[in-house]
């Protein structure tokens, strides 16, 4: 590295003053003394200068980096440009310049150039370090003797484990990882130089180790190492470390891969052409997946079959009957999407750790659930211990009265002669699916098939927060028309026995027509009537 800083002063101004003076057509020799008579004056030259003129160091450490700063001051009126420095051909190897070319000096300024040198064993060494600098500097090229003595102050000793890396047999289009410890067993600081790998693109450092990384005496540091097949081919690469150890300046690993084809995941719904509604179990069989030529697949789950459950709509709670078995059930509680995915695992019988290969692409099962009815309602909320309920009211009607609301006391109103504002048919009426008092949800309530131009207001209910902590809680409440959302609305609740008026409802007065929604909003108190 170098730098430059700017001296404060510059020996000889006055008469560099007169110079520059004489040169100036017009100046009379009175107003300047001395132009007329000193012809060495005319032409101005820069001078090339080091300081110091030579180094004599002792007792430097081996294997440790001891830099030794050189400066070249500029104090001459004019730039002094090209300056360089490099080693003479027969100067030992422990001596470096990490920056070499130090460019122009500006008049006023001091370059800086650092040396580092870096002992390998006990003894004297020596190094001519040569600068130069463009004409007309004069001089313009100098030479600076070095001499070191070092002494053995103890040493970094490097040592890497693992000595060899075999990554595991992954399959084609896995990613396999393995890491190397590089530990510093001496009692010296080790300084990481290099570390680079040599071999098959395939192989490929994830994390490395910049130079000049100080690993310090029984510390240690991490390389990781990728192995990202996309063949079944043997690959190999070599691990190289350079560091400041003088008995082992540059280490190597050897590096090893193998990758053989993934086993196969296969994923089917069972009666997938069944439209699948809200509180439906489906049923998903993995046992079509194959090895793919790795043998069987491993005789006992976990190993064997691993489901997941990646997507599933906001507010549902529903999870997977089985995680590790060739088949699983998912109960699905709310309208939406929900995705399921399966990875396999089989054996490598040509191995004998018999190491079990992953599926190379997981198989990924889409459920869609649309709900059958013409009006499906649904409510969530995110508070585990609250009990909310969905309410589906006609308009103009007083909640949790039997005449005119659907709740939970009232889940499949008919006409009778108490309640005589319900419809004779049954799928014009709403239906309640499930009351639900453990929190979270759902609570869904239908209408097969609304009157045409009947009229609904969707309510929603904070009956009791159930609980001595924290009764915030937000609802979220979304419509389906024809099986698909026609809307989501959410109401956060600061405490229970509120009621939201969220929507009102006009059904279309013909078939497929949409209907009309307007957004009430309206939260008032309302105490638990029972």
């Amino acid at each position: 590295m170098s730098s430059r800083r700017v001296v404060a002063a510059l020996p000889g101004l006055a008469r560099l003053v007169r110079v520059a003076l004489c040169l100036v057509v017009g100046v009379p020799s009175w107003f300047a003394p001395g132009c007329s008579c000193d012809p060495e004056l005319v032409t101005i030259r820069p001078a090339l200068l080091v300081q110091p003129g030579e180094a004599t160091l002792t007792g430097v450490p081996v294997a440790q980096d001891t830099d030794i700063t050189f400066q070249v001051p500029n104090d001459r009126i004019v730039n002094l440009d090209g300056v360089r420095a490099a080693f003479a051909e027969d100067s030992d190897p422990a001596f470096t310049v990490m920056q070499g070319d130090l460019g122009r000096v500006a008049p006023g300024e001091t370059g800086e150039l650092v040396v580092t040198v870096r002992p390998v064993v006990p003894g004297t060494i020596t190094a001519l370090l040569v600068f130069d600098a463009d004409a007309p500097a004069v001089p313009n090229h100098v030479e600076v003797p070095l001499t070191i003595t070092a002494i053995d102050a103890g040493l970094p000793d490097i040592e890497l484990d693992p000595a060899t890396v075999e990554f595991d047999v992954i399959g084609r289009a896995d990613v396999g990882r393995e890491t190397v410890t590089v530990r510093n067993i001496g009692i010296r600081d080790l300084v990481v130089d290099a570390v680079e790998l040599r071999g098959d693109p395939e192989l490929r450092l994830a994390t490395t180790l910049p130079a000049g990384t100080v690993i310090p005496p029984q510390g240690s540091a991490a390389i990781n190492l990728l192995f990202v097949p996309d063949d079944v081919d043997a690959h190999a690469a070599d691990l190289f470390l350079r560091s400041n150890d003088p008995d082992e300046a540059e280490v190597h690993v050897p590096v090893s891969a193998a990758a053989v084809d993934c086993p196969v995941a296969v994923a089917t719904v069972v009666d997938a052409d069944v439209q699948i509604e809200p509180f439906d179990t489906v049923r998903i069989d993995g046992r079509e997946s194959y090895s793919n030529g790795l043998g069987t697949f491993i005789p006992s789950p976990p190993e064997g079959y691993l489901w997941s459950l990646l997507v599933r709509p906001v507010g549902s709670t529903a999870v997977l009957s089985s995680t590790t078995q060739d088949r699983t059930e998912l109960e699905v509680d709310l309208a939406g999407l929900y995705q399921v995915q399966l990875t396999v695992f089989a054996a490598d019988v040509s191995r004998p750790d018999n190491r079990p290969i992953r599926s190379c692409a997981p198989a990924i099962v889409d459920i869609d659930v649309k709900p059958s009815e013409d009006l499906h309602m649904q409510l969530v909320w995110d508070h585990p211990s609250a009990d909310f309920d969905l309410h589906v009211m006609q308009a103009g009607g007083t909640p949790f009265t039997h005449e005119t609301d659907c709740y939970f006391s009232n889940r499949n109103p008919v006409r009778s002669a108490e309640t005589p504002t319900w419809s004779f048919e049954v799928e014009e009426n709403p239906s309640l699916d499930v009351d639900d008092d453990r929190g979270y949800g759902p609570e869904n309530a239908n209408i097969v098939h609304p009157a045409p131009g009947s009229r609904w207001v969707v309510l929603v209910h904070y009956w009791n927060k159930q609980t001595d902590g924290d009764p915030t809680a937000t609802a979220t409440l979304r419509l389906f028309v024809y099986g698909r959302q026609a809307i989501e609305l959410s109401q956060t609740f600061a405490d229970d026995e509120q009621l939201w008026r969220a929507i009102e409802l006009t059904w279309g007065d013909t078939p497929l027509a949409p209907p009309t929604l307007a957004q009430l909003g309206v939260v008032e108190p309302f105490e638990r009537p029972f």
